[in-house]
């Protein structure tokens, strides 16, 4: 294990290159096709809004109804 080290994790989260979790881009498609409405949570802060909207659009996650940091 890995402690925790948030200047490094937000270094990483600047890098806007973190790859969807196969699972969870299905996931987020069937959603979508049932016609829900998606909220994404994360632990990001909300300094880093635009990278991170930036990071899951290019990883297939185009749209949400809220995203929540």
């Amino acid at each position: 294990l890995e402690v925790f080290d948030g200047s490094k994790f937000d270094k990483w989260v600047e890098l806007g290159s973190a790859p969807a979790l196969q699972a969870s881009l299905k996931f987020y498609k069937e959603i979508l096709d049932l016609g829900f409405k998606v909220f994404l949570l994360t632990g990001r802060s909300e300094e880093q809004r635009g990278v991170t909207e930036e990071n899951l659009r290019r990883s297939g996650i185009e749209r949400w109804d809220r995203l929540i940091l």
